[in-house]
């Protein structure tokens, strides 16, 4: 069924039918109206009702332009329009009397187009900044879908702290992620570093492997400090904790302990594992392998890590776990915070071949493999109108 939009009046109406028809989560009637056609779109009917309309939610710069991951969100807009829906991206603050304001995107204009819509069938969160997601604006637009029972994924960020003492509460993950401590005092994380000798130091809010760091005990008792370009030396714990402490507070790091890597070719690899949830349960979209090449802090791509095809070291065991990964950490996340449509992993191997958890993504970046990218876009979008109804 076609629909338009006038810009002038800020309506949807149906194009060349007089039956009687919905729009939005809200149902809000459609008029029997012939104005300035903007443009048109194809939609469902579902029983009266036309959609799926697909919120996805982002934030706004100072000067009112949505911030976000635009090639995403001109992906999932490509996709959803194929198979009969519409996307519109909006910030929570542009929601007022049950209606939201944000941009929809035409590919074959390949541009933007400001309007006013009903409440989505589905809203998909995609806010970049946390700031974004602690505004009095972000839970009230999260109580509203709440109310008018409209499908919220993801729900927030995931807190690096808050993930491991989630995890520690499950007899199958616990083993899995190396042990860790939010950083408060200088006794705790003295006495963590001198059990373990070696321990990651990373912000319990980032990702990409940014603000991470490597402490080491040297042999004479001094501190070696490594990040992804340099290493600093300190004679003394009490001598790096008084450089670093107030930056380790403020970005709330946490202390894992550091493992021993497989490698590839001498170098260190990880798994880069893409979950999403469907009509069956929680599935592996698809596996990237990042391998470290000028260090061996991390082997996220940002900071020099090399892309490797998973068919080098692919096996029947590591597909068989992953798929059992996803399905657990899936479950725990959607009972404990709330519902995860999608969401990504960073898991390791270690040198005597055992699995390691390092942390999930709530709001996984684009893959680089243009194979696994395409299948995730095409799996967000069938659950975004499996959840939607349509």
């Amino acid at each position: 069924m076609k629909i338009s939009y006038d810009h002038w009046h800020q309506l949807w109406y149906p194009t060349d039918t007089t039956e009687r028809l919905s729009f939005g989560a809200n149902q809000i009637p459609l008029p029997s109206f012939t104005g300035k056609t903007l443009f048109s779109i194809d939609l469902k009917n579902v029983n009266g009702n036309l959609g799926p309309l697909i919120g996805i939610m982002a934030s706004l710069s100072k000067n009112g332009a949505i911030l976000g991951n635009i090639p995403l969100f001109k992906s999932v807009q490509r996709e959803a329009i194929s198979k009969g829906g519409i996307c519109i991206v909006f910030a929570p603050e542009e929601i007022k009397n049950n209606q939201i304001s944000g941009f929809l995107y035409l590919p074959e204009q390949d541009a933007w187009y400001q309007v006013v819509s009903p409440l989505p069938h589905v809203v998909y969160n995609r806010v970049p900044l946390r700031k974004t997601e602690e505004s009095p604006s972000f839970d009230q637009a999260r109580r509203l879908f709440e109310e008018w029972n409209i499908p919220f994924f993801n729900p927030f960020f995931i807190d690096k702290a808050k993930l491991y003492e989630l995890v520690k509460e499950d007899s199958i993950l616990e083993p899995l992620m190396p042990k860790s401590i939010l950083i408060s005092e200088e006794t705790v994380l003295a006495e963590f570093l001198r059990k373990h000798q070696g321990v990651y130091l990373k912000p319990s809010l980032s990702s990409r492997g940014k603000g991470i760091f490597l402490l080491h005990t040297q042999k004479d008792g001094s501190i070696a400090l490594m990040d992804h370009k340099q290493k600093n030396f300190y004679p003394s714990f009490n001598a790096f904790w008084k450089e670093t402490h107030a930056l380790l507070r403020k970005k709330r790091y946490i202390a894992q302990v550091e493992i021993s890597p497989a490698q590839l070719d001498g170098k260190r690899f990880d798994f880069r594992i893409h979950a999403h949830d469907s009509p069956e349960g929680y599935k592996v979209t698809g596996v990237g392998v990042r391998q470290s090449h000028r260090q061996s802090l991390t082997t996220h791509v940002p900071n020099g890590g090399v892309l490797v095809p998973y068919e080098r070291v692919r096996t029947e065991q590591h597909d068989l776990f992953f798929s059992k990964l996803v399905k657990r950490i899936g479950a725990l996340l959607t009972k404990k915070l709330g519902y995860f449509g999608e969401f990504s992993i960073d898991a390791g191997l270690t040198q005597s071949g055992e699995y390691v958890l390092f942390e999930v993504n709530s709001k996984p970046m684009a893959f680089d493999e243009q194979k696994i990218e395409k299948e995730r876009i095409q799996r967000i979008v069938e659950l975004l109108f499996y959840k939607a109804n349509f």
